[in-house]
């Protein structure tokens, strides 16, 4: 038996919400609830920080002879996180 239950969230929030469902409702081609919208949210977040968890890791694999390489994995950092807070700002009308 599926229990559910109430959460509050102000209007600005709930909009997000509602255009995110939209979100993954049109590219999946199926309904999508408020639920799965946010079990969509938080599998990603739970993921993203599995990635950077593995992403540091290759930091100590890197010596001196990996400058360049170490460069470039924080260029990449920084040019994903721009475009995650670019997303960020784009979602919030």
């Amino acid at each position: 038996m599926l229990v559910m239950a109430t959460i509050q969230v102000d209007e600005k929030v709930k909009k997000l919400l509602f255009s995110f469902a939209a979100e993954i409702q049109h590219e999946s081609g199926r309904k999508v609830s408020l639920s799965e919208a946010i079990h969509h949210l938080l599998e990603t977040r739970r993921k993203s920080q599995m990635d950077k968890e593995k992403m540091h890791s290759l930091f100590g694999c890197l010596r001196e002879e990996g400058e360049e390489a170490r460069v470039l994995l924080i260029d990449l950092r920084k040019g994903e996180e721009k475009r995650l807070e670019a997303l960020r700002k784009k979602s919030h009308f």
